[in-house]
């Protein structure tokens, strides 16, 4: 799991509170609140609940003889911080805690992210920021979509701030959001929504066009969420062109999250490219963009597939042979003829061979691999039907006929003059 130890916590105003744990100290016999007062005086690893909202967690120890009343302190950057005690309305050990969220995290199961998103909003109340976030990278890790997840770290119990987030301009957010785990590019993209969108919408497209792989990832993720609506050429592009496949999946959910059809009919264009694998990752975005649509077009590509397999049975690379050398003409013997009392030598002519004949053959050949293109294509079909006749392109094909009349006759449509279209800005 990556490490998720940069996170700033924010404060939180709330009103000031007395908890009934703190209460009942007040009301405790002196003798047990001298017990106590001398437990706490040890320097422990604990978390301090103040009346603000605020929850402090390092090293404390509370020193109860000052004159103006007991005082916590707080080891922070060397140095001791002081806290009013009569500020802090609950005191937990922070080894406690922790077995706690153990307890809670050993009955969640593996895929039980709305579990796991629970247990991480009682971790984030109860001041166990950084191990609430572990958990929360897991779920996004497992679905970046994940609608209970997200929710927490827009609403969080206590406030948190990506880095980058105190930048007046959105580029350092995008710059430093784009190399962080999941956890932290939501809480960049909740940063984000409150800026200036033309502004954001610029930077994540220059993103877009960036060198490194994770900043055209972030920028694809922040198109898709921050302008569902506006879907953009590039964005397109880069689901079936993009070389980095975290960029493909991204620019592939947002023609998803468009939730209109005729976004995804140049990617059944580049199912008919000429570059292998173009088709392959068009083949694979059909699959993720999730229209019925492309169903049929998809189909159409397993059976082209098919002939082409079976033509190129046999095949094999070409070879020739080439002559090195020279000829050399001679005279071989001559003809004598006889005419009238005198005799002719006719001399015979003959060419010598002197070369060296070498065989030739193809040593390597680039071949687009059907039974890969194949495997993608099934992929597909096999998540927008939900269907799995078998492993091979005629299960596929046979399944096709006996379901045309379900699927068949709904190629997309190009998005309609009244709807938000795609832009025409940039290309690949």
């Amino acid at each position: 799991m990556k490490h998720v130890g940069w996170f700033a916590c924010g404060l939180l105003s709330l009103a000031p509170i007395r908890s009934a744990a703190a209460q009942a100290v007040d009301s405790a016999s002196p003798a047990a609140a001298a017990s106590e007062s001398a437990a706490q005086s040890k320097e422990l690893r604990r978390v301090l609940h103040l009346d603000d909202g605020r929850t402090l967690r390092g090293k404390t120890r509370l020193d109860p003889k000052p004159a103006d009343g007991p005082v916590w302190e707080l080891w922070s950057d060397g140095e001791w911080r002081s806290i009013q005690a009569r500020n802090v309305v609950r005191v937990e050990p922070e080894s406690a805690l922790l077995e706690r969220s153990r307890s809670l995290l050993a009955k969640v199961g593996r895929t039980d992210h709305a579990q796991r998103v629970i247990a991480a909003d009682w971790m984030l109340r109860e001041g166990l920021v950084e191990e609430a976030l572990r958990e929360l990278e897991k779920v996004l890790e497992a679905d970046v979509d994940h609608l209970g997840a997200r929710r927490l770290l827009a609403q969080p119990p206590t406030p948190l701030a990506a880095p980058g987030s105190s930048s007046p301009g959105a580029r350092d957010l995008v710059r430093h959001a784009a190399v962080r785990p999941r956890v932290v590019q939501e809480l960049a993209l909740v940063a984000l929504a409150k800026r200036d969108a033309a502004q954001v919408r610029s930077e994540l497209e220059a993103a877009l066009r960036h060198a490194a792989p994770e900043m055209r990832a972030f920028a694809a993720l922040g198109l898709r969420r921050l302008h569902p609506n506006d879907l953009s050429t590039e964005l397109i592009n880069r689901s079936v062109l993009d070389a980095n496949e975290r960029v493909r999946t991204e620019a592939a959910r947002a023609l998803r999250d468009r939730g209109e059809e005729g976004v995804i009919l140049p990617v059944v264009r580049a199912l008919a490219s000429s570059h292998p694998a173009v088709r392959e990752n068009a083949a694979e975005v059909l699959g993720a963009a999730g229209y019925p649509a492309a169903v049929e077009p998809l189909v159409a590509r397993l059976a082209a597939l098919s002939a082409q397999g079976g033509s190129s049975a046999g095949w094999r690379p070409p070879a020739a042979h080439i002559t090195v050398g020279r000829q050399i003409a001679y005279v071989q013997d001559y003809d004598v003829e006889v005419a009238q009392f005198s005799s002719i030598g006719d001399p015979q002519v003959n060419v010598l061979h002197e070369a060296s004949v070498l065989d030739v053959r193809v040593l390597g050949v680039y071949q687009s691999s059907v039974a890969v293109e194949s495997r993608a294509v099934r992929g597909a079909l096999r998540r927008l039907t939900k269907a799995n006749p078998g492993d091979s392109n005629k299960a596929w094909l046979d399944w096709w006929e006996r379901n045309r009349a379900s699927w068949g006759g709904r190629m997309p449509q190009p998005p309609t003059a009244t709807s938000a279209g795609p832009r025409t800005t940039g290309g690949a």
